[in-house]
């Protein structure tokens, strides 16, 4: 029946389009939007004269609904912004000159032979990230697989620990489509701010609650629908697991279990339920700063009334406990029998098109790798020996600001020989590096887009020709391969390159190529409500409280709560007890001493949410954003402020042991009292790139970046 849908879709959802328009004819072609977003939107683009004139939402795409978020409103003037890369440049005595690609091409290739003939293969190093997520934008890893191999990255900058968790307790990732939100009674918003992150759940939310259904919000951060919501919690962060496992004691306790998929489809529950009964409202009451009849409501919300959704936030498992913080809340779905049935669900996302990737990158062709800590970055790079680090390229990324650390990145690409970057503006990144190649938008190509998190597949049509002189990412890869003489990359061309990397999505998915540009098509293997068959894949094929992987894996093995890196400093534990676990989570000998007495003394916990208004540090250089958005802003509660004797409006700096930043004062109520926030994303000359206070911390699990583990101070500067 799913099948059926789709195809009588088709008709509506063609990829080339005519329409009238003022009496003469407009070509709209249909695309998708490439970013790392829980959305996947489709869009028209309206094309006149082979320009660009108009960039809209798709509103014969379910999830979409006709509307873009700012972003989306903004690509117009993203396509032919003037700061667009438009040649290729070469740093020469510590200027930027353009040259010609076949210079830039010829200079890359000499570095690539010179660094692998006197140091091998690992002395090259490859960063790339989700900067872009359409499907051949992976040939960038396959090229250095079939360089023999590479120094890469591993772990994830943001969403690590709650893959990890997830797999531990359902095997893996799965989750129900966001049109099922309609059919919940209840939805719970954990840490997740929908209104800036995930806008196209918004009409499916309303929906809801016009049914009759309740909203309930967990944030130490105000958020869009706090004033719709009928329970508002503000747990101090890095506790939601403790209250997660404190409301589930009370469920315990009280006997408002779902038995039957507790007893039928669930391994370890006396186990848990031995595990939670140390979180009484007392204890969560300390810890989270909770009291006992909210823990109490937010029990209530999950075992009275189902079905409830959980939509899960990225944030909450971004410290040194996270991955546990989510286990803990999908066990209190799993103990109300909130899973595998329409209106409930724990979603974080889906891992369904991962192989698809997987293809491209080649992972079969690396005869060695060395993997960097993409958390501890800046250190594994200054740190390399046998070899060292010769030549770098750094694509669909933005380290210098979206990594831990800013100012040891800064330096540790500086030590690089040759670092080449490959992008559409020039970055803080790119500033830094020694050769800049220019790629296109998604506009100029032809490729596919699917994510970890729509169930949607698209086909992206190249609708303007490139922009100056840019090229697509893997028809530069596909060069230097033609260079280097690289086997595997000799009958690869960019006519049938997109018709091979398509191959696994007809294979495993049977949607083809051909499928795909008559529109967008719904993945037919990706259930609309996850697990409803309860098989579950994990070793027991049940969902598991107790693991025995997370033993195995050196993790308690039911969900625990563990303090964050600076309560634990805090919270008065042995000296050589803390300054192991500092050195552990850091992962360097030494961090300790001054990770702790950093930390000690500073009175708020620092959490850099992501904008509304930047994917990253993405769109912060176009003109609309800027006029929605033209300055880094420091939330702050206004009794705090008072007793600092700061006011609305000014400027402030916001520091610790690693750095200071600057920011203007906005305050807000509804947050709570110990939080300071600051927007992630920021740009070296906004003076609010956040990461110079990050540490590099990650997760107890999933090799993730912990970036709010960290605390801070606040004063007043001058203007």
């Amino acid at each position: 029946m799913t099948q059926i849908i789709f195809f009588l879709l088709r008709t509506v959802l063609m990829t080339h389009l005519t329409q009238e328009s003022g009496g003469e004819k407009m070509e709209v072609y249909r695309t998708a939007c490439p970013r790392d977003c829980l959305d996947s939107c489709s869009m028209l683009v309206h094309m006149d004269n082979g320009k660009i004139v108009k960039v809209q939402g798709d509103p014969a795409h379910p999830p979409t609904g006709g509307f873009l978020c700012p972003k989306g409103n903004s690509y117009l003037e993203y396509i032919y912004h003037p700061e667009r890369l438009r040649y290729p440049v070469i740093k020469k005595k510590g200027e930027f000159t353009r040259v010609s690609w076949d210079e830039a091409l010829d200079f890359v290739v000499q570095k690539i032979r010179k660094a692998i003939d006197e140091y091998g293969p690992l002395s090259i190093f490859h960063n790339y990230d989700s900067g872009s997520e359409l499907l051949t934008k992976n040939l960038d890893v396959r090229f250095f697989n079939a360089l023999g191999g590479s120094t890469r990255v591993s772990g994830s900058l943001c969403w690590g620990g709650g893959i990890a968790a997830q797999t531990y307790d359902f095997g893996g990732l799965l989750q129900n489509d966001i049109e099922d939100l309609v059919n919940a009674k209840g939805i719970v918003l954990w840490g997740r701010n929908v209104g800036d992150t995930n806008s196209h759940a918004m009409p499916f939310i309303r929906k809801a609650l016009s049914r009759g259904g309740k909203l309930a919000v967990i944030n130490p951060l105000k958020t869009g629908l706090d004033g719709q919501a009928d329970l508002v919690l503000r747990p101090r962060p890095g506790t939601d697991g403790a209250l997660a496992l404190g409301a589930a004691r009370f469920l315990i306790k009280h006997g408002l279990i779902d038995r039957d998929f507790v007893q039928n489809h669930t391994f370890g529950f006396e186990e848990f339920c031995r595990a939670v009964e140390e979180f009484t409202p007392d204890r969560v009451r300390n810890i989270a700063g909770i009291e006992e009849e909210q823990i109490k409501a937010l029990a209530l919300f999950y075992g009275k009334d189902t079905p409830v959704t959980t939509l899960l936030g990225y944030g909450l498992q971004r410290y040194s406990g996270g991955g546990n913080a989510i286990r803990a809340i999908d066990a209190l779905a799993a103990v109300t029998g909130n899973i595998g049935k329409p209106g409930a669900g724990v979603s974080y996302g889906h891992q369904m098109h991962w192989p698809i990737g997987a293809h491209v990158a080649g992972p079969e062709l690396a005869k060695v790798r060395r993997y960097f800590d993409r958390t501890n970055l800046a250190r594994e790079i200054l740190d390399a020996q046998n070899p060292p680090i010769k030549v770098a390229f750094i694509t669909r990324s933005n380290p210098m600001n979206m990594n831990p650390d800013t100012s040891v990145m800064k330096r540790a690409l500086d030590s690089i020989e040759t670092l080449v970057v490959i992008d559409l503006f020039m970055t803080d990144t790119a500033k830094e590096a020694d050769v800049v190649l220019p790629c296109t938008s998604f506009f100029e190509e032809e490729n596919l887009k699917a994510n970890s998190w729509s169930p949607w597949i698209f086909y992206c049509p190249k609708i303007i020709e490139p922009v100056g002189e840019c090229r697509p990412d893997q028809e530069i890869f596909l060069e230097l391969a033609k260079r280097l003489g690289l086997e595997d990359f000799q009958d690869r061309t960019p006519e049938n390159l997109l018709k091979w990397a398509a191959e696994p999505i007809k294979q495993q998915f049977g949607v083809s190529l051909d499928d795909l540009k008559k529109g967008p098509v719904k993945n037919p293997k990706i259930p609309p409500v996850a697990w409803s068959d309860k098989k579950f894949m994990t070793p027991s094929g049940k969902f598991e409280f107790y693991s025995q992987k997370a033993a195995s894996d050196g993790q308690p093995p039911v969900a625990a709560y563990i303090p964050p890196a600076h309560e634990r400093i805090k919270g008065g534990h042995d000296t050589r007890e803390a300054g192991g676990m500092v050195d552990k989570i850091t992962g360097h000998p030494g961090e300790a001493l001054a990770f702790d007495s950093g930390l000690r003394n500073l009175p708020y916990y620092f959490i850099t949410p992501h904008s509304r208004f930047r994917i990253h540090s993405q769109f912060q250089y176009l003109s609309k954003i800027k006029a929605l958005h033209p300055h880094p802003v420091a939330l702050m509660h206004p009794e705090e402020a008072a007793a600092l004797g700061l006011e609305e409006g000014e400027p402030v700096e916001i520091y610790n042991e690693r750095g200071a930043i600057r920011a203007r004062l906005t305050l807000e109520p509804r947050m709570r009292r110990d939080v300071v926030a600051v927007e992630s994303g920021w740009n070296m000359a906004s003076g609010a790139c956040v990461n110079f206070l990050t540490s590099p911390v990650t997760t107890e699990m999933g090799q993730s970046a912990a970036f709010y583990d960290c605390r801070v101070g606040v004063r007043r500067i001058g203007l």
